[in-house]
């Protein structure tokens, strides 16, 4: 009998591979004439990623789900060419959601979160080799900024390194039980969420702590950002347009209207000082509805700050119904795969295939 259970297991799992195989390798004209055309609210996808790591770079062990290969970045954009999918920027992007007729084909916008240093020396030659348009919706504070409050790259070290730190403030602590206790990604998890919840209150205080545990002298540790130069750099050779993403990446949640207006603004009059540029995309710190928090005062919030369209992080369709203070947008990785952007650009991602 139970050689029987492990026979049925092992059909089953290869019965998966077997699927997965043919929906990642089948032929984008097939699919885009088939499978595509079944979801006709689905008008294309914008995907956001924010760093891009060259084949030296080793990622990160718990900030990998922000991280993407060049080797991965440049696939994707080949596939997606494949897909017959138009690359749009941000003004044509809005244009379209206008527009009553459906595009013949799917659009994509490809964006950048923050400003790593790493958009513009791996990415950006990607972008133009082939002649494909991006965003980067930037951090003003971040932005030239030898030690900018990257916590969770700060934190990542602590952890990794296996280092005590106490907030007395908040009776909040990394032991060492704690680490013999748990695994490494569970005390990541459980500190990201405590510093997520108290950060935008206290932020000195928790700037302060974590400076006290991070050997400023390593320049591995938080990652380079990008400066005014490399920015206009990019604005100059017609690919790149330049978002608002605050003054200094606090939870929306967090914010009276007043104090995200004041985010906005600063940086977006940051971006116009220094590139000349009055922009009106703005996308969500963190960008999840957990991050983003009541949506009452969004929409006089925006018009206040200029803000044509607004971008989170929550998966979804782009059709003529997105509301543009909630922009769709997913979050690419590694993991992304042809089968991956097929299904996000018709609609039917999968979550629940699981390849052993």
């Amino acid at each position: 009998m139970i050689k029987f259970f492990h026979t049925v297991r092992n059909l089953k799992n290869y019965f998966k591979k077997r699927v997965f195989y043919f929906l990642n390798n089948i032929p984008s004209n097939i699919f885009f004439n088939t499978f595509l055309r079944k979801s006709k609210s689905n008008n294309g996808i914008i995907i956001t990623l924010h760093r891009t790591l060259s084949v030296e770079e080793q990622g990160s062990a718990f900030n990998n789900f922000i991280e993407i290969s060049a080797s991965r970045l440049e696939e994707m954009i080949i596939n997606l060419k494949k897909l017959q999918v138009k690359f749009v920027p941000l003004k044509e992007l809005n244009y379209n959601l206008d527009k009553i007729t459906r595009s013949p084909n799917p659009i994509a916008h490809i964006s950048f979160d923050d400003g790593y240093y790493d958009n513009y020396t791996c990415a950006f030659k990607i972008f133009k080799k082939h002649n494909v348009c991006f965003s980067i919706f930037i951090t003003s504070d971040y932005i030239s900024n030898k030690l900018p409050f990257l916590w969770w790259y700060m934190l990542e070290y602590i952890i990794k390194n296996e280092i005590p730190v106490t907030f007395e403030k908040y009776n909040y602590s990394i032991t060492k039980e704690l680490y013999k206790a748990n695994s490494k990604n569970k005390i990541f998890e459980l500190s990201r969420d405590f510093m997520l919840n108290n950060i935008d209150n206290d932020n000195d205080y928790f700037e302060k702590k974590l400076l006290n545990y991070i050997p400023l002298s390593d320049s591995n540790i938080i990652p380079k950002m990008l400066g005014w130069k490399q920015i206009n750099e990019m604005i100059d050779s017609g690919l790149c347009e330049i978002g608002i993403h605050t003054k200094s990446h606090p939870r929306f949640k967090n914010l009276t209207s007043e104090e995200k207006m004041m985010q906005i603004k600063h940086c977006k009059n940051e971006i116009f000082i220094n590139t000349g540029i009055d922009s009106k995309y703005f996308a969500y710190p963190y960008g999840s509805k957990a991050d983003i928090g009541s949506i009452d005062d969004l929409e006089q919030v925006m018009k206040n700050c200029g803000v044509n369209l607004a971008f989170t992080t929550v998966p979804g369709e782009l059709n003529s119904k997105a509301s543009k203070i909630l922009m769709p947008r997913i979050c690419l990785n590694d993991m992304a795969t042809m089968y991956t952007l097929k299904t996000r650009l018709n609609g039917n991602y999968q979550r629940g295939i699981n390849i052993k």
